[in-house]
């Protein structure tokens, strides 16, 4: 068989664009490592922007907590409190992502729940293959998957082997220096 679309990652971004292809009358597969639900330690804010999206796809987030605010604080308790200008909502991603699982089931998004291991372009096909060696074929591939994954370092792309850390120090200090700031002015 020949999907329409493959997507490999099943998290926010996965799950949205295979509800959306499946509403669209595409047929659909998603590759995930781990089977549904899970925990993740990231993503529990939602901006208020999105939900007019995720109503389109008919998805309705139950026992949300409203954020109006965001702080930075330093390990010196120092912290900075600002207001979110459009605000958002609070989800766990166990459920957030579990609760679109469910609507791509009713559509019958087919899941493989193993890590792709290659993904090679032939003859206007995708030839997808997983860990236990099984070759999926589609005729576009989406990739959702958060970067620096084992499938990156097979596809070799540059950033790979690009440090991290800098990044996060940057961010770090000038998160601290706002904080001095902060902290002189008031």
């Amino acid at each position: 068989m020949i999907y329409d679309t493959c997507i490999i990652g099943g998290g926010l971004a996965g799950l949205t664009a295979a509800i959306d292809l499946a509403q669209r009358q595409c047929c659909v597969i998603i590759f995930e490592k781990l089977e549904y639900p899970h925990h993740k330690v990231c993503g529990e804010y939602v901006s208020n922007e999105i939900l007019p999206y995720l109503k389109s796809l008919g998805v309705t987030l139950p026992n949300t907590i409203e954020i109006k605010k965001f702080q930075f604080s330093t390990l010196k308790g120092n912290s900075i409190t600002v207001e979110l200008p459009l605000g958002g909502i609070g989800i766990s991603r166990y459920a957030f992502d579990y609760l679109l699982y469910q609507k791509a089931i009713m559509l019958n998004i087919k899941f493989v729940f193993e890590a792709v291991t290659s993904v090679n372009f032939e003859t206007d096909t995708f030839r997808i293959q997983t860990d236990s060696g099984a070759t999926y074929l589609s005729k576009t591939t989406i990739g959702a998957y958060g970067k620096r994954s084992n499938l990156d370092k097979h596809l070799k792309r540059n950033f790979i082997e690009k440090k991290i850390f800098l990044v996060r120090n940057k961010s770090t200090l000038y998160i601290n220096w706002i904080s001095r700031r902060h902290s002189s002015t008031s």
